[in-house]
């Protein structure tokens, strides 16, 4: 008799066991599947952020060329509209070009 209950005690045991290893692996299996459809999920939303942010930063640095072409272009029309500018540029660039000249051979008499 006791030792009847005693091989029906282990079977019920043996039997919690099994049971609980089930219930675990459902559960390990469970969370594993819900982190790959939680990655899927992500991965499609970091890809839309990363086109997203890659266009603005294109537009931005379009932007920024036409800007800055704009300016220049300004720049050397307002420059080249006016003669007096021109004439002081070239006075000043050949008197700079003199000074230059005038120091080199002074500097070779002495």
């Amino acid at each position: 008799m006791l030792a009847r209950q005693e091989a029906m005690r282990r079977k019920t045991a043996e039997q919690e066991a099994a049971l609980q290893m089930k219930m675990e692996l459902a559960k390990v299996e469970a969370q594993a599947s819900g982190r790959i459809r939680q990655e899927r999920t992500n991965h499609d939303l970091i890809r839309e952020k990363l086109v997203l942010e890659a266009s603005e930063y294109r537009e931005t640095v379009r932007k920024g060329i036409a800007d800055v072409g704009r300016l220049v272009g300004e720049g050397v029309h307002s420059y080249l509209s006016h003669p007096e500018q021109m004439a002081r540029t070239a006075y000043t660039i050949t008197g700079i070009a003199v000074g230059v000249y005038a120091a080199k051979m002074g500097g070779g008499v002495l």
